[in-house]
């Protein structure tokens, strides 16, 4: 397995463990799983150059960064 497709299935988890301490009220547990995975994601989205997937989490990353410390 390359390092890119490891990246991809460490932010998979990530997004997954998210929504499960979601489902159980873990908030901030949640917003840092959700800003790693999200985080992988759009690293993978600059070396692959897929702006699309880059903008949402970009924008994802962005928006959970504010949630943790507003």
């Amino acid at each position: 397995m390359n390092m890119i497709e490891m990246i991809k299935w460490l932010g998979t988890a990530c997004v997954i463990l998210a929504a499960g301490c979601r489902a159980i009220e873990l908030h901030t547990a949640d917003l840092i799983f959700s800003i790693l995975g999200a985080g992988m994601w759009g690293y993978v989205s600059i070396i692959m150059r897929d702006k699309p997937l880059f903008v949402v989490n970009a924008f994802i990353c962005t928006i959970l960064l504010l949630g943790l410390f507003l």
